[in-house]
């Protein structure tokens, strides 16, 4: 942590030094954040990135919008909808609205959004499995579309929040003359900021959209989105008035944020769950034979001592998660307990299933913050025998993503999952568990599988309240993972900035105002 600070004090000196020659500092016309993560394409539906949704967000509208404080679903692009039959829904968009370049947003645009640029098999999207129960999107006339599924489909709201439509035109005449490389270079949209240019691995400019259907807003005329992974860079421009907002802080440099004069920390609980999920399948091929029994499993949730970690690691800056899901999701069941921290226990049954002597477990990660609670997880796994050892993909999440659905992440899986923005569990308990869709699914239990299928094609509240109630209980019961925590959102924000960051981990920049 000493040495943490003296970095930021050295980079600091460096931006005090340099601020007067630089042609991007914050200012009153000119709003600048920064990210640790880097936008890798500015086609939003070729990558699965964070960053690319917080993005997404300043330059596009999402049909529907959410409530920053409690995540319900309101009206924005769409103003109505109705449901017509149990594999129908009707919508009605907001007339007058215009993408950046003056044409009209119309039903074209969605249909052309859905089944163009997202199912269309030759756009190979990896967004496309949370699209896969949509069976046509029919145009009713310029502004009424429908949405066919192919069954009941109870999230269909949820999934519009992050759907942000596409100018047919302008991408069909841009790719006519520039192919389809163009669309990760450039964009275009019908929000509250416009795409001036992207330079990869450092920043993304925007502009006000002068003719934005929200009157008012945005307050701010530019826009500068920079990509700079060094959390001690980023802390140390905050301090110094280069940035108004530093993303991605560790719980540990929230004091050094605190103690200066012109930011402080803007802490917000979100949907993100870290967790990590045991090859209790035996995919890959280099697993522990350990993990297959559910005494092994139980054993290494019983050795790790997660309310001490969050606390003396995390500095209390994230809340103990005992569910495979946020509690603020749809169907959470708080009455389900995990496994106390016992370390006796855990000998017990670890020599009860014959590993008295342990083994060696990879754990495999991504994330700063997870690194940091991990490596205090493997001093509590050594007392009992296990030997932990880091996989680190940090900054590599493409990475290890793809070693995962190659069925190369042996041992545990250490996912932060922040479920698309969407507060159902559809959007993280299917993605490891309802195989075949499931690309990381290392457990292969079948009827948990019927469970969720069934709870993805009813409308019924009470029937998938009661279907994910018996799914937790099972992933618990047979410790196919061990959830840690339910992260914060920890950022650094310029005292001049007036700012609201979503429990859906999206910061409303749109909205932003100085004080």
């Amino acid at each position: 942590m000493r040495l943490g600070r003296f970095m930021i004090l050295v980079c600091l000196g460096l931006i005090l030094i340099l601020v007067a020659f630089s042609p991007a500092m914050a200012g009153k016309d000119h709003l600048i954040i920064a990210w640790e993560d880097s936008v890798k394409t500015m086609d939003y539906y070729q990558t699965t990135q964070r960053i690319g949704i917080n993005v997404g967000y300043m330059i596009y509208d999402p049909l529907l919008k959410r409530d920053p404080k409690d995540g319900s679903i309101h009206p924005h692009l769409v103003t109505e909808w109705k449901i017509v039959n149990d594999s129908t829904w009707e919508f009605k968009l907001r007339p007058g609205v215009k993408f950046h370049n003056g044409n009209p947003l119309n039903a074209e645009a969605i249909r052309f959004t859905i089944e163009d640029r997202i199912l269309d098999p030759a756009q190979k999207s990896p967004t496309a499995a949370g699209w896969k129960w949509v069976k046509k999107v029919e145009v009713k006339d310029d502004l009424t579309f429908r949405v066919i599924t192919d069954g009941p489909y109870p999230l269909i709201l949820e999934r519009f929040n992050v759907l942000f439509p596409y100018d047919p035109k302008w991408v069909k005449e841009m790719v006519a003359k520039n192919g389809e490389a163009y669309l990760a270079r450039n964009t275009m949209g019908t929000g509250p900021f416009k795409f001036v240019k992207f330079i990869e691995g450092n920043r993304v400019e925007l502009v006000r959209n002068e003719n934005y259907w929200e009157k008012g807003y945005p307050k701010f005329p530019k826009m500068t989105i920079r990509f700079i992974p060094e959390q001690s860079t980023r802390i140390a421009e905050l301090i110094s008035g280069g940035i108004d907002f530093a993303g991605n802080i560790l719980p540990d440099q929230i004091p050094t944020i605190e103690q200066s004069k012109n930011s402080g920390p803007n802490i917000v609980p979100i949907l993100r769950l870290s967790f990590w999920q045991f090859d209790s399948s035996g995919r890959a091929p280099n697993s522990p034979p350990a993990l297959k029994d559910v005494r092994v499993r139980r054993a290494i949730w019983h050795a790790i001592d997660r309310e001490a970690i969050i606390k003396n690691v995390l500095g209390g800056n994230a809340d103990l998660a005992n569910i495979p899901m946020s509690s603020k999701q749809f169907a959470a069941d708080p009455s389900i307990k995990g496994y106390e921290y016992n370390p006796e226990k855990a000998k017990a049954l670890l020599k009860e299933a014959g590993y008295e002597k342990g083994f060696d477990l990879n754990v495999w990660t991504y994330t700063a913050i997870t690194k940091m609670a991990n490596e205090a997880a493997f001093g509590y796994l050594e007392k009992v025998g296990i030997k932990g050892v880091i996989r680190d993909y940090v900054g590599r999440v493409g990475e290890m993503e793809k070693l995962c659905i190659a069925s190369k992440t042996d041992g545990a899986l250490n996912m932060t999952w922040g479920s698309y923005n969407i507060f159902d569990p559809d959007a993280i308990l299917t993605y490891f568990f309802m195989s075949p869709e499931a690309p990381y699914d290392y457990t292969s239990d079948a009827e948990l599988i019927g469970w969720l299928r069934q709870a993805r094609t009813t409308l019924d509240k009470q029937k998938r309240k009661d279907l994910y109630s018996k799914a937790q209980k099972r992933i618990i019961d047979q410790a196919y993972w061990m959830p840690f925590f339910t992260q914060r959102s920890i950022s650094g924000v310029s005292k001049n900035l007036a700012l609201t960051v979503g429990v859906d981990e999206v910061p409303r920049f749109q909205y932003a105002t100085w004080k």
